[in-house]
């Protein structure tokens, strides 16, 4: 009886735990959202933008499960695609740059946050999505 006893208290101990670990990861996970989401929103301020004659910067999301999307469109180019990939790798080699040296980005590398950039065409059909994941810039 004592070691039934026992064994039902160990059990009912580890399920309340899971519970509470459980339902922090979900806390922590709406708070890193929220800080996402405002970080969003300001970058959308000064939305749209034009980074260089081709490439416009739309505005920046989140998704529900944290992934920080900049969308983008290609503009005044007969193949945007085929602009996109010339410069993929050196976008990459400096994203991923970016986020390794500037201290303004490190709440991303500290809750393994996702990034995609996502290029549309001027009829908003999309050409390049770039998706970086946390080990990617760690």
């Amino acid at each position: 009886m004592r070691k039934s006893l026992l064994i039902l208290s160990i059990v009912l101990f580890i399920i309340l735990l899971s519970g509470i670990l459980i339902t922090q990861c979900d806390t922590d996970k709406k708070a890193i959202n929220k800080k996402l989401t405002e970080m969003a929103s300001n970058l959308n301020e000064s939305a749209p933008v034009m980074l260089d004659d081709f490439t416009r910067f739309d505005n920046a999301t989140v998704t529900g499960e944290n992934v920080f999307q900049y969308n983008y469109t290609v503009l005044n180019t007969q193949n945007p695609d085929s602009l996109i990939k010339e410069v993929e790798s050196s976008l990459i080699k400096n994203i991923k740059l970016e986020f390794n040296t500037n201290p303004q980005l490190l709440f991303f590398k500290e809750n393994n946050v996702s990034i995609d950039y996502v290029y549309n065409d001027e009829n908003n059909q999309v050409i390049r999505r770039i998706q970086i994941d946390s080990s990617n810039y760690k």
